[in-house]
């Protein structure tokens, strides 16, 4: 007995040695665990700010560049000189300083003295600081520390694009971003005599950015993943702990039943009393354990009370409503209330109400039965009408009663929203008239079908560039600034804009542009453009409007485009204190070529006098026909009468040189009668009479010649 004792002391002793070493094993291996994932967790952490740090600084940078590019490409911008703006002592260059007309003095502002602007007012509003440097500075402030050298020599060589580092200052914690400035075309201008060519590291921009608000973040984060970490940890640990210690009661009862027979009958009030200590444990791990189904419930009814999705529980056979989720009632625009203990059936829009009848019998049935569909919901009364996705599944409780939870989620905005998208595609794709959309950078972002065959451009030849490649440069700066003033106060333009096809054919549309607002602007698009051809309609008002003021048989002005430019050279004149002057012509024997040639050969010769009258005056002269043998020409800005008697001479001598004709050949001479304004007259109407009064004397003076009206006359 007492070696029996011996025995069971001794293997006790190993027993609970190996518990107990089993315990320390298994936190060790949670403490390695958690200590793990917290390490993995922290990494993530580092990198995430790592990669925050690094995007920040790359589009502070990148803003900076598309800066500086616009700077050089403009050769340098100029600004009034200011306390604070005062002439750069580094810039070189001929135009640097420069004096309005009004007496202000302008300073040029390169890409390196702007940078040190934007850096100042930077720093001044978020602490963020901007350092241009290079490794052979022209301003000794923008040489480079040792942190700024070390970057620009992996520049050089090479090694790296980008440099970021979490460096501590005076200032605290900041993270530092350096990439490199190439050397590009608009750059040559001012650095070519230093050696550089296209492409070179010309320098870089270091930026140093507040790091305290990013590193308060990580705190944070790392402390909540300790305590995460830690609580999981406690959880399993515990939950192991209590697994080692189950496996070894078990074990131990194992060990005593399998006690010799002596045992069994001397330890059995022993081991009644050890079960009864087990069943009392088991009833309170039992209580445990409907307390943590009572706490699961509970999450569970959070969950789904805070789901998007509406939830409703139903009871077999007629699928009566016992239980409904907020958002399940809120869909059907009634409260929860209002659904318990109803027929499901009852919230089918009557349409689909057949259908979902028999989807739930066969699925009730055991039937195989896809288990989504789409319906429309409705209340009961058929109104407020919402279209959603159902999904049905079949659930048991304890008492093995047969349930169903269905999940419906609204689609009916996504639908709509939809509808909307291709009824738009539709129009983009089918309309006549060309759609452009462009974005903030007025960019373009999309075009349909009409625009390919107006413009001649594809597609991918256009996307993502400025709506000024279609231009034909017929419409100055004024034309353009004009029209993003009226856009931006109005919300849209229109007018005709000459645009060029790729094959450089030239085209007149007739243009509509309108700001895109509200949730539009969540596509990317800010303005939408429509245009259709009018050059044919543009063509054809042309050609009216030419034979409204032509003559139909020489192509010369008529009568009354004569006289309205007659009406512009006396206005013009009279504002400027100009000279001009005025020829009636009249064909001497004219009546005698109808006569004996014909009509055809009086058309014929009519031609070429508007043919020999072209020739014979300045090309800024005006030669009209007013009817029957008689023309008229107007003489714009006359210096003095001798340049007048010039072209009157032409005109003489060119109408007394015999026409050939189809009938035969034909001899005519012309009379001229000339009034200089304001000579001979300060109105239209003294300055016609004297140029007939002057004709009028030429007719009787034995014609084929020319004379001007007598002073004072008209």
């Amino acid at each position: 007995m007492k070696d029996t004792v011996g025995r069971s002391s001794e293997s006790d002793f190993f027993l609970s040695l190996g518990y107990r070493v089993w315990l320390l094993i298994g936190h060790l291996l949670v403490v390695a665990l958690c200590g793990l994932g917290i390490s993995m967790e922290f990494r993530q952490i580092d990198e995430n700010v790592e990669t925050l740090a690094r995007e920040r600084g790359s589009v502070l940078f990148h803003l900076l560049e598309l800066m500086r590019d616009w700077n050089a490409m403009h050769g340098g911008v100029y600004v009034p000189v200011t306390a604070t703006t005062q002439p750069n002592p580094y810039l070189i260059h001929p135009r640097r300083d420069l004096l309005t007309t009004d007496g202000e003095r302008l300073t040029m502002v390169n890409p390196a003295f702007m940078t040190r602007q934007i850096g100042e007012i930077a720093e001044r509003a978020d602490g963020v600081k901007f350092h241009i440097t290079s490794l052979r500075p022209i301003r000794p402030g923008n040489a480079a520390d040792a942190w700024e050298m070390e970057g620009l020599l992996a520049f050089e060589n090479g090694s790296k694009h980008e440099v970021l580092a979490l460096l501590a200052t005076d200032k605290g914690m900041v993270h530092r971003y350096m990439a490199p400035l190439l050397v590009k075309q608009s750059c040559l201008a001012c650095h070519l005599q230093q050696g550089y060519k296209l492409g070179d590291v010309r320098g870089a921009i270091s930026i140093s950015m507040p790091a305290e608000k990013i590193l308060a973040v990580r705190s944070e984060q790392r402390v909540r993943v300790v305590s995460s970490m830690g609580a999981a940890g406690l959880i399993i640990a515990l939950l192991m702990h209590y697994v080692i210690r189950r496996s070894r009661r078990q074990f131990l009862h194992l060990k005593e039943i399998s006690a010799g027979q002596e045992r069994l009958i001397a330890a059995r009030t022993q081991t009644l009393s050890r079960v009864n200590d087990q069943l009392l444990a088991e009833v309170a791990e039992r209580k445990r354990n409907e307390a943590r189904i009572g706490e699961s419930e509970a999450r569970y009814r959070s969950v789904i009370e805070a789901s998007q999705n509406g939830i409703i529980i139903m009871q077999v056979p007629d699928f009566r409503i016992s239980f409904a989720n907020e958002q399940a009632a809120a869909m059907l625009g009634l409260e929860s209330a209002q659904l318990l203990n109803r027929p499901v059936l009852d919230f089918i829009h009557a349409t689909d109400r057949p259908l979902a009848a028999e989807r739930l019998d066969r699925r009730a049935r055991g039937e195989p039965v896809s288990a989504t569909i789409r319906l429309r919901l409705a209340q009961p009364d058929g109104s407020h009408v919402r279209i959603a996705d159902v999904h049905v599944a079949r659930i048991e409780d304890a008492s093995a009663q047969v349930q169903w939870v269905a999940s419906a989620q609204d689609v009916s905005d996504r639908l709509a929203a939809e509808r909307a998208l291709q009824i738009s595609a539709a129009v983009m794709e089918s309309a006549a008239e060309a759609i452009v959309v462009t974005d903030a950078e007025n960019r373009i972002i999309q075009t349909n079908p009409a625009f390919t065959a107006i413009t001649g451009y594809l597609p991918q030849e256009v996307l993502g560039k400025d709506p000024g490649i279609l231009g034909a440069g017929r419409h100055d700066t004024e034309f353009f600034r004009d029209m993003w003033q009226s856009l931006g106060r109005n919300g849209h333009w229109a007018g005709e804009v000459w645009n060029r096809r790729p094959d450089g054919t030239l085209y007149v549309v007739w243009l509509t542009i309108s700001a895109i607002r509200g949730e539009g602007v969540e596509s990317g698009g800010r303005h939408v453009a429509t245009f259709i051809d009018i050059t044919q309609r543009k063509e054809v008002e042309e050609m009216l409007r030419h034979r409204a003021q032509s003559d139909p048989l020489t192509d010369l002005p008529n009568r009354t485009l004569f006289y309205d430019r007659l009406q512009m050279a006396l206005t013009h004149a009279r504002r400027y204190g100009e000279s001009f002057g005025l020829f009636y012509i009249d064909l001497d024997h004219f009546k005698g070529v109808n006569d004996s040639l014909g009509h055809a050969a009086g058309d014929e010769l009519l031609i070429e006098t508007a043919h020999r009258l072209l020739l014979a005056v300045r090309q800024s002269d005006t030669v009209a026909r007013l009817g029957g043998d008689e023309f008229a020409v107007i003489l714009p800005k006359i210096g003095s009468q001798t340049e007048v008697e010039e072209v009157a001479q032409r005109v003489v001598a060119a109408l007394a040189c015999p026409f050939r004709l189809a009938a035969g050949e034909a001899c005519v001479s012309a009379s001229v009668g000339i009034a200089v304004y304001p000579q001979h007259g300060d109105d239209l109407e003294s300055l016609r009479a004297s140029a007939d009064a002057a004709l009028y004397a030429v007719k009787h003076g034995g014609r084929n010649a020319y004379r001007f009206a007598p002073h004072g006359a008209g």
